[in-house]
């Protein structure tokens, strides 16, 4: 268990490292899934998990300094309890939840707390022109952070997993319908919060489309994927000839040039 324990938290220092830099979007639950299941020995259930996972936290994402949920914690410890409990999706969904939420108040400490002073020492720095204790400041920082977070996942899934099984065990079996139903239903509104970031009347009807391919068609997901690809990339190459065709456009006459100009500015702006 401690070879587990030590790559759950490497796991974890990697996806908080990460998240500070370019790769803050693309450090997700499907991609952290596998990597525990790996870490695990059981890769395709990691894979299971970190998609279901994913389903319920699509439409999640930090804006400036408000982080509603920490989603690299929940998919880590989701994915990781759900296997080493054996109970399936259902129970690596229900888990992560409440674990994403408790991973932010452990950010927001460290975030108010630790990082008050890193600025206070940084913008010391500055005014004694120290570059080398503003240099040193910086990289301890960028290393603290996912440091305590891997620390967190090590003690955790050291002494953490036996008290979550009894928990599970003792649970009446109503309580796990509760729990399997509601792994079923939080895909569904982890859809509908994407859905509602990003509506747009000219675009919803890909949407309803997608529905009615798998709903009622019975498509699978890669014809579906492959079809919404093709779309894409038709509209991606109409869209570019519109503009190359209005940029290559004659201007008109001489007195109506600056106008003339004006306006397809303004058309490209609002396309």
């Amino acid at each position: 268990m401690v070879i587990q324990a030590l790559l759950i938290a490497v796991i974890m220092f990697l996806t908080k490292f990460l998240d500070w830099g370019f790769f803050n979007i693309q450090i997700r639950p499907i991609w952290i899934g596998p990597l525990v299941g790996l870490a695990l020995g059981d890769l395709r259930q990691g894979i299971l998990m970190g998609a279901a996972i994913e389903a319920v936290f699509l439409g999640t994402f930090s804006v400036g300094g408000s982080v509603p949920s920490d989603v690299a914690s929940a998919g880590v410890f989701g994915t990781a309890f759900g296997i080493l409990l054996g109970k399936g999706t259902s129970a690596a969904v229900a888990l992560s939840i409440p674990i994403g939420l408790l991973a932010v108040l452990l950010f927001n400490l460290i975030a108010g707390v630790f990082f008050n002073f890193v600025v206070d020492f940084e913008d010391r720095a500055v005014a004694n022109h120290n570059d080398k204790l503003f240099t040193a400041t910086h990289y301890f920082a960028i290393i603290f952070y996912p440091t305590v977070f891997a620390i967190m996942a090590f003690v955790i899934m050291m002494i953490g997993v036996e008290p979550v099984k009894q928990m599970m065990a003792s649970m009446p079996p109503f309580v796990n319908g509760a729990l399997t139903a509601m792994s079923a239903a939080l895909p569904a509104l982890g859809m509908a919060i994407l859905v509602n970031s990003m509506w747009d009347n000219q675009l919803m009807a890909f949407f309803f489309i997608g529905f009615i391919m798998a709903a009622y068609l019975k498509l699978g997901t890669m014809p579906i994927a492959v079809l919404g690809g093709a779309a894409a990339v038709f509209f991606i190459l109409t869209d570019y000839k519109k503009r190359q065709e209005n940029k290559n456009r004659p201007s008109g006459p001489a007195a109506g040039t600056a106008g003339g100009t004006e306006s397809h500015e303004m058309e490209d702006f609002l396309s």
